[in-house]
């Protein structure tokens, strides 16, 4: 696995894990036993989750992927306070691996 690859993950973990601070034991479901990547097993059908964890669900699952169908809406009018807060810090760390991935294609240093 490159460099580039491994940051990847490690970022998207890591949006996911703020997205769901406040869910500890959603938290350990969607992710894998060495909690360093999502389980694939842990779908939104499969966890069938009630709102607002359904949502969060949506979301990890949309960092993971790189895009998804969370409806923005959702997130802006259905998730607590707390919850809302920690998928915008989610986004943030998100950011930090776009600048990442931008800066390493940019400067050649990765080519896969």
């Amino acid at each position: 696995m490159s460099e580039l690859s491994k940051m990847n993950v490690e970022y998207r973990v890591d949006a996911i894990r703020a997205a769901l601070k406040h869910h500890p034991s959603l938290l350990k479901r969607l992710l894998n036993d060495n909690q360093d990547g999502i389980n694939l097993n842990a779908t939104v059908e499969a966890l069938d989750c009630d709102e607002p964890e359904d949502i969060l669900v949506r979301v990890a699952w949309d960092i993971w992927n790189g895009s998804g169908e969370t409806e923005f809406d959702k997130i802006l009018h259905q998730l607590m306070p707390d919850d809302y807060e920690a998928v915008l810090n989610s986004m943030k760390k998100f950011g930090k691996l776009r600048e990442r991935i931008y800066s390493a294609y940019a400067s050649g240093s990765e080519n896969d």
